[in-house]
């Protein structure tokens, strides 16, 4: 067997879609598959320790147990496409829906694991893409003449994202991190925005719909004269959740 063919083999096995005896392994007084349900115990056990770190807010709300048997068959049924684990665990909310018990114990589940799913892209964002450096600093803003307000761009920082739910994640993130339950209505929509920091920390903050809008229009690069006037009001939000890294001026784009 050439190595591309074992390399096959061995990720079909580790999935158990071929046995130990496809792989090459050898048998004494352990089997070949004996052997390589060793390889794929651990396999899945690191890939459920990725999905642990990913879905903090999944796992505390299932408890561990359930969360396991569900991080199993995420792995076992999305195969990891390459060596690094970084980008693992996209569609984890899917994979909760084949579970009816728990979206009939915990209907919003899946809705918690989208939105975790996206403060993990978001920080992927800040670490991975460069900063603009076409960027003007906001101390700059006092220089823009008024005939020119109009065109001005806000660019939001890396590491912002817009992210709505019918469920009120943002709230949850807030009682999960204060362990504070009283107040929570979890049926309910709401918006808004995730920041990740430079030091990787999430900060999650609710949005009033027409604060949202807002967010989305500068999300968008859409010039100062492009946004609605009403929700233009909320740019002293937007600016004082030091949401904004600098600005642009639409003829310079």
């Amino acid at each position: 067997m050439n190595l591309a063919d074992l390399q096959s083999q061995f990720a079909k096995a580790l999935h158990y879609r071929a046995l130990g005896e496809d792989c090459d392994i050898a048998s004494d007084e352990f089997t070949a598959d004996e052997r390589m349900q060793i390889y794929r115990n651990n396999f899945i056990v690191s890939l459920s320790e990725v999905l642990s770190a990913t879905y903090p807010m999944v796992e505390a709300l299932l408890g561990e147990e359930c969360f396991k048997q569900i991080a199993r068959q995420h792995v076992l049924t999305s195969p990891l496409e390459d060596g690094n684990v970084v980008h693992y665990g996209e569609g984890f909310q899917d994979t909760i829906m084949q579970f009816n018990q728990v979206i009939t114990q915990a209907p919003y589940s899946p809705e918690v694991a989208r939105f975790e799913w996206y403060i993990d892209l978001t920080r992927q964002t800040l670490f991975e893409e460069p900063r603009s450096a076409k960027l003007k600093p906001l101390a700059l803003l006092s220089q823009v003449s008024e005939e020119l307000q109009p065109a001005l761009v806000l660019h939001l920082k890396q590491g912002c994202r817009s992210f709505e739910s019918d469920y009120a994640v943002f709230d949850l993130y807030t009682a999960i991190q204060t362990e504070q339950f009283e107040q929570l209505n979890i049926n309910q929509l709401q918006q808004g925005v995730i920041s990740i920091q430079a030091n990787g920390e999430a900060l999650c903050h609710a949005l009033d719909a027409d604060a949202f809008q807002l967010l989305c229009g500068l999300e968008q690069k859409q010039s100062l004269s492009e946004v609605p006037e009403d929700f233009l009001t909320h740019l002293n939000c937007i600016m004082a959740l030091d949401l904004v890294d600098g600005f642009t001026l639409r003829s310079a784009l």
